[in-house]
């Protein structure tokens, strides 16, 4: 058992613990949830989403391996004092969560801006993971996203954005970013969240061939055949750089109908983990 000190609570990182508790990560105060029980799985949600995003998985799942679904900085109940926002923080936060926890050996799985986190964190911090499962994501930006954080989410560049823009073509968008996160911040939390989220967003990712030749552990990518903003043939150039990889294209998939199809990435995810689990 391990006492938290954020809550006073207990948490037992090899089995089942109260739902939603709180602990120290860098600068952060991070919100996460553990599910069930086994090898530990860390997931890792998208963009403008919270740990909620993988409730419909928890199902497959928690019978055979132990789930820790945080809320990523600044998303719903995890905070951001400094307002910085990179995918070089969160892999630092993702794998401080994983030695804070005293996690041994997690799978780390993640989509699209958690994807792209698990994607630094095979990069930077080799050995630290069992395997990776990572999905929608990009190494190059599409014209198709570069689209659409200029219209509909009103992004002028790093760190600017035109909220009424936002409000005028996106106001559904502004309704779901109150639910998510302004309701564990402040009213007109969502302006500072676009902020934050713009100046990681429209900043190119650069990433080399080099970059993706010092990823060492099993990786397994996953994307819809219909993503144009993480479209297959840039997966598949990456998957061609990776030694111990493999890849999956989901059937009649775009970047956000595979939430729909959940069931069959959670098929395909476990048949991953299993092959690595037993490979050991």
């Amino acid at each position: 058992m391990r006492e938290n000190t954020e809550t006073g609570g207990t948490i037992n990182t090899t089995g089942n613990v109260e739902q939603g508790t709180y602990v120290q990560v860098n600068d952060l105060k991070m919100y996460y949830e553990i599910h069930g029980t086994g090898i530990p799985v860390l997931l890792i949600h998208g963009g403008m989403e919270t740990c909620q995003m993988w409730h419909p998985f928890l199902q497959f799942f928690s019978d055979d391996y132990m789930l820790i679904t945080p809320d990523s900085r600044a998303h719903g109940r995890t905070n951001n004092p400094s307002q910085e926002f990179s995918y070089a923080l969160m892999a630092a936060d993702m794998a401080g969560l994983i030695e804070v926890l005293g996690l041994q050996k997690p799978f780390v799985a993640g989509y699209s801006d958690g994807g792209q986190t698990a994607l630094d964190m095979a990069m930077v911090y080799p050995g630290l993971a069992r395997g990776y499962l990572i999905g929608g994501i990009y190494y190059c930006m599409t014209p198709e996203w570069q689209a659409t954080m200029q219209g509909l989410l009103g992004f002028d560049g790093p760190g600017k954005v035109d909220f009424e823009r936002v409000l005028h073509k996106n106001p559904e968008l502004v309704q779901t970013l109150q639910a998510r996160h302004d309701l564990f911040h402040a009213a007109g939390y969502w302006k500072s969240f676009l902020s934050q989220i713009s100046s990681q967003w429209m900043v190119p990712l650069n990433y080399s061939a080099a970059d993706f030749a010092k990823i060492v552990d099993p990786l397994f990518f996953f994307c819809g055949d219909r993503d144009v903003f993480c479209p297959p043939e840039q997966n598949l150039e990456m998957y061609r750089m990776v030694n111990q990889a493999e890849m999956a294209v989901i059937p009649n998939a775009d970047h956000f109908s595979m939430a729909q199809q959940f069931d069959v990435v959670a098929t395909l995810m476990q048949g991953f983990m299993e092959r690595i689990t037993v490979t050991l």
